[in-house]
């Protein structure tokens, strides 16, 4: 009750609280982060059996004419990695837009300069492209699979 006394706070209870729920938080944006990349590589990789069986003739007249399985494969792949990059970076583009707007909104909690560093870009880039990759492993492989003669005769 001594209001001349020596007053003595502990902040690290305060953050520990605080770097726990950082904690959560991260892990929760993890979780969130994964699920979304699976079902992007779900949705790539079905586009990729689509795009696989409307092409199912040109994949034949490609084997008849002596293409190896390893450029079928190869030219499927690369189409998925194309995909998945373009929309990542579509993605990325509009993410780093709104938090260009929201900057001065982010001011007034005191978040000076928010952005995105280049390591994260290269870190995305790197997972865009496993992903693509990921994506289109099966589609390549079923369609390195497709016989000529059956491929022709399929309507």
């Amino acid at each position: 009750n001594d209001q001349r006394a020596i007053r003595v706070q502990n902040n690290a209870q305060g953050a520990k609280a605080v770097n726990m729920m950082s904690f959560g938080l991260g892990m929760i944006i993890l979780v969130i982060g994964f699920g979304t990349l699976i079902a992007g590589i779900v949705g790539i990789s079905n586009i990729m059996i689509f795009i696989v069986k409307e092409r199912t003739k040109e994949i034949g007249i490609r084997k008849a004419l002596g293409a190896s399985p390893r450029s079928i494969v190869s030219i499927i792949l690369l189409e998925s990695i194309i995909i998945t990059t373009i929309a990542g970076y579509i993605g990325l583009l509009v993410g780093v837009g709104v938090l260009e707007l929201a900057t001065p909104i982010l001011e007034d909690y005191f978040i000076k300069d928010p952005g995105v560093s280049n390591t994260l870009v290269i870190g995305a880039t790197i997972t865009l492209v496993l992903a693509g990759t990921l994506a289109g492993y099966v589609p390549a492989k079923r369609a390195s699979r497709i016989k000529p003669i059956v491929a022709l005769r399929d309507d």
